[in-house]
């Protein structure tokens, strides 16, 4: 049996050979976590908020709130007032990447690397006819203002009862996103502009039964601009094959105006003649002059801005009926030489 001193001086030096195991136990441990925290934060890479337009990057940003902040701003001086609704005619994307080296830029400084990259479009309203886009406007009620100013423009109250108007060709409205230069807001610049035909002139080639009246109806021209294009026209006749200068359909809107309008017109007096042998035969002499009566005319007229291009007689009323012209002819024989 072992002396009790003994087992003393062995539970001692156990007890040491324990303190030193667990003291290097815990150097080992917090090298292991020295040794981690190098591999885990010593070689991350530093983020941040890329901004690509068209898949390039052109800056970097601290972080996605700094990204929108950037957006918002070029929208917001882009869409220059306009209340539609605005974006990028270009692809935007923003997106968390490892910096490597590139400059983190501010807000103000993002926005100005950015600003001649991007094109800011809003929502609008086109009038389109025949699949030309004639006119931009902020948006729908605009255009319907602008369409009824210019249909007034030409349906005078004054001296004829307006019918109908349309506009030729008929506009079509529809929805676009442009960039805020092209948009006009004013209604009466709209008017203006809807109302301007931009007709160009070319070439036409006279054919059977042409008459200048007839060329400038079909061409939608005025018969004195057909005139001025081809000077000495006028009192001409034409010749199968001749080359004429005309102008081309233009692209504005043309107000189609339907009117009723009463006018009092003359009636010429009617000529009677009279046999009378106290005249030498074949002499004439006017015994009474006549008056012109008076007829009230209602007609029809169709007018193109404001060209007269028909008129229908509805109704005629006498409301002063003519004298007759009385006219003596001479029936007597010459006197023997």
């Amino acid at each position: 049996m072992d002396d009790p001193r003994q087992l003393e001086r062995k539970l001692a030096r156990l007890e040491h050979v324990v303190h030193v195991q667990r003291i290097g136990l815990g150097l080992a441990g917090g090298i292991i976590v020295i040794l981690l925290g190098v591999l885990l934060f010593g070689k991350t890479p530093r983020f941040g908020r890329a901004i690509l337009v068209n898949d390039t990057v052109v800056a970097m940003v601290k972080n996605e709130r700094a990204a929108a902040a950037v957006r918002e701003r070029l929208l917001a001086e882009g869409r220059k007032g306009f209340e539609g609704v605005a974006t990028f005619r270009e692809k935007w994307e923003d997106a968390t990447r490892p910096v490597d080296g590139a400059e983190i830029l501010s807000v103000g400084q993002a926005v100005k690397a950015l600003r001649p990259k991007l094109t800011v479009v809003v929502e609008a309203c086109a009038i389109e006819a025949n699949g030309t886009r004639l006119l931009v406007v902020p948006n729908e009620s605009v255009a319907t203002d602008i369409l009824n100013k210019l249909k007034a423009r030409y349906a005078s109250q004054t001296d004829a009862v307006v019918k109908a108007t349309r506009l030729k060709p008929e506009p079509v409205l529809r929805s676009v996103t442009v960039p805020p230069g092209e948009i006009v807001s004013e209604i009466l610049q709209g008017v203006e502009r809807l109302s301007q035909a931009r007709a160009t002139p070319r070439a036409y080639t006279v054919k059977p039964g042409d008459y200048p009246e007839r060329i400038a109806e079909a061409q939608q021209m005025r018969l004195a601009d057909l005139y001025r294009l081809n000077p000495g026209l006028k009192g001409t006749t034409l010749r199968v094959g001749q080359k004429l200068t005309v102008l081309g359909p233009g692209v504005g809107l043309t107000v189609v105006t339907i009117k009723e309008t009463a006018c009092t017109e003359l009636i010429p007096p009617p000529v009677s003649r009279v046999r009378s042998d106290k005249l030498p035969q074949g002499q004439t002499k006017v015994q009474h002059p006549g008056q012109p009566g008076k007829k009230r005319v209602r007609c029809e007229v169709t007018m193109h801005n404001e060209r007269e291009v028909s008129r229908r007689v509805l109704s005629e009323e006498v409301v002063l009926a003519p004298q007759p012209k009385r006219v003596l002819v001479g029936t007597a024989p010459p006197s023997p030489a």
